[in-house]
């Protein structure tokens, strides 16, 4: 029985603690909704802070653009059902034309809000709905920033390592053992890492981490790619080649172990041709062995 579906996730957890945080500083300040700081703060929360510090400003720009939309319609045109329904098309034209569309809902519930309020002057009306909305957002950042954080650096090394020995026994497996090998995992892998990449990049330039050194994280990236280039090239030869002097010391190296062939001189062109991406692989996978080591020895 995989027991991990049913764990409650820490984003889940931060979310309801955001929510209770802002119904409470609702209630201790009065405000009149309550309702749109829960909004706010559920529409915020996201799995990194980066991802909340900017679903957080464009939720706050798609509240503001679904209120001034909403007094417009107000002063100039009569409220009943048709022109609402305009207004919602424009306040998502407009966010769709921003690339905004995240904030679609948020807004246009905001416009609903502000629209059919009958009993209150209209701009102070939306002026405290923007007001709610943005305290709910602001407090699903703080939450998010100062509880349970993930480590991305910590993340990053980790998915390193791991398709580093994922890489060492795909090669293993190719070249010693003569086997066909699965790269998909690899490839997913490959694919969450970048994606990692870039978030931490994203949480360096609005000053959430310190900053990371970009060079070394994205000549590691590029040696990954070209990790999995080589592999698929070997792959894909389906070719059991001689394999050169020099590429038989570096799989020593790489796996601690005495070559069981003797070394023999490339005549064929398939073999040059499997012992240039071998040669590269090798080489990467020996940098990054390296580079873990540093990591390890620095921590």
């Amino acid at each position: 029985m995989d027991l991990k579906k049913y764990t409650i996730g820490m984003r889940t957890i931060k979310t309801g603690l955001a929510v209770a945080i802002g119904l409470l500083v609702a209630e201790v300040f009065n405000l009149q909704s309550p309702l749109f700081v829960g909004i706010g703060a559920i529409s915020t929360m996201q799995s990194s802070v980066s991802q909340s510090f900017v679903m957080g400003k464009n939720r706050m720009l798609g509240t503001v653009t679904g209120a001034i939309v909403a007094l417009l319609f107000a002063l100039y045109l009569p409220r009943n059902p048709f022109f609402l329904g305009l207004g919602i098309i424009i306040v998502i034209h407009i966010l769709n034309l921003l690339d905004w569309k995240k904030s679609i809902s948020l807004s246009a519930i905001v416009f609903l809000a502000v629209s059919n309020n009958h009993g209150l002057a209209m701009t102070p009306y939306a002026i405290s709905r923007v007001l709610d909305t943005f305290i709910g957002i602001v407090i699903a950042v703080i939450v998010n920033y100062f509880i349970a954080a993930p480590n991305n650096d910590i993340l990053f090394n980790n998915f390193v390592n791991r398709m580093l020995e994922n890489a060492k026994t795909s090669t293993y497996k190719l070249v010693v053992g003569k086997q066909r090998i699965d790269l998909l995992d690899f490839k997913e892998e490959l694919l969450e890492i970048e994606k990692l990449q870039d978030l931490i990049q994203q949480e360096t330039k609005i000053n959430i981490v310190r900053n990371r050194d970009k060079i070394e994280s994205e000549i590691t990236i590029r040696i990954i790619q070209d990790i999995y280039n080589d592999l698929s090239a070997l792959q894909m030869m389906q070719y059991i080649a001689i394999v050169s002097p020099d590429n038989l010391d570096m799989l020593q190296n790489v796996y601690s172990i005495t070559p069981i062939w003797e070394k023999k001189a490339i005549m064929r062109e398939n073999d040059i041709i499997f012992n240039y991406h071998l040669q590269r692989l090798l080489k990467n996978i020996l940098f990054l062995m390296e580079h873990s080591q540093r990591k390890q020895n620095d921590a």
